[in-house]
């Protein structure tokens, strides 16, 4: 991950659209509705939101949105002031002492492996599939297997593993939203890294695929065939390229069109067409997981003939 994205990662987007433009209403670490004050915004029309422990915007105004270096771009900062101040480069104003944080309470340290283990087991006394698994294209038997956990509330909790089989992060999946968001980290600062597949690396190729459900599901599908490796979103961290042919997979809209350009500049390969019927969890559970197989084989053998990277 380059030093920037780190940045952008770490940034409490509040806090700093507080420093720079006190007039916007903003309160550090806190999500919102504020005011645009870089464009004379008089009604709250800018909003701040958490996504996956990162932070980003929507201007409803103008339509604008992305992580904070977009933010700073679309208020009027140039590329090179954007990053000076994401890495620390240039001083930022005073917080207004109306806004300024207050001394956080002493939290005990979450144990996240612990949590983890309690939920494991939750999961392995169930009885049936847990509703927030429904319509996913995975089995409580492989769920338990992949080392998958329920929370006492019914969200369920993914170990994300590295290239080795370490787990380095846990991904929550709400039963219901909550805030308006569907998935946050068990433990702050983790990142977004990538899920990979059991046994990955002795395989031919690579197939990366948009959020680490999809990726299960294709793990389920045609492990045997490809390494599958599951991204955290279309701003997720993506994995390093270690020179297997690779076939990269995202939704079909306007978002997964655009990190697609992003993803294939990083790491080479094949682009596939996006599958036919929703995502990988959708047409697993819709048509099965061997429509699932061929569909995406079918993709894979025309990237290959097509003699594209």
């Amino acid at each position: 991950m380059d030093e920037l994205t780190q940045a952008i990662e770490r940034v409490d987007l509040p806090e700093l659209v507080a420093r720079f433009w006190p007039d916007s209403g903003a309160r550090p670490g806190r999500p919102g509705l504020y005011r645009a004050a870089w464009r004379g915004d008089r009604h709250p029309s800018l909003s701040l939101f958490r996504t996956r422990g990162v932070w980003f915007f929507r201007d409803h105004a103008t339509g604008e949105s992305g992580n904070a270096y977009h933010l700073l771009r679309a208020a009027g900062m140039s590329k090179e002031e954007a990053v000076e101040v994401l890495l620390g480069r240039r001083p930022l104003p005073e917080l207004p002492k109306a806004v300024r944080r207050t001394r956080p309470k002493p939290t005990p340290p979450l144990d996240q492996e612990r949590l983890l283990r309690e939920a494991q087991a939750r999961l392995r006394e169930a009885k049936e599939l847990p509703e927030v698994l429904w319509e996913r294209g995975v089995s409580l038997r492989e769920a338990v297997a992949l080392g998958m956990g329920l929370s006492p509330e019914g969200d369920l909790l993914l170990p994300i593993y590295d290239r080795e089989g370490r787990v380095v992060a846990v991904k929550v999946r709400h039963r219901e939203p909550r805030e308006g968001a569907r998935y946050r980290y068990l433990a702050r600062g983790s990142g977004t890294p990538p899920w990979h597949g059991p046994g990955f690396g002795r395989r031919a190729g690579v197939l990366v695929v948009e959020g680490e459900l999809n990726a299960v599901a294709l793990y389920l599908a045609l492990g045997d065939l490809l390494d599958v490796v599951g991204v955290a979103g279309v701003n997720g961290t993506l994995p390093e390229p270690d020179g297997r042919p690779t076939f990269l997979l995202l939704d079909g809209d306007e978002a997964g069109r655009e990190a697609g350009r992003r993803w294939q500049e990083e790491l080479g390969g094949h682009l596939l067409a996006p599958l036919e019927g929703g995502d990988a969890c959708e047409v697993a559970h819709g048509q099965g997981r061997e429509a699932l197989r061929k569909e995406v084989l079918a993709r894979v053998g025309e990237a290959l003939l097509g003699g594209e990277p």
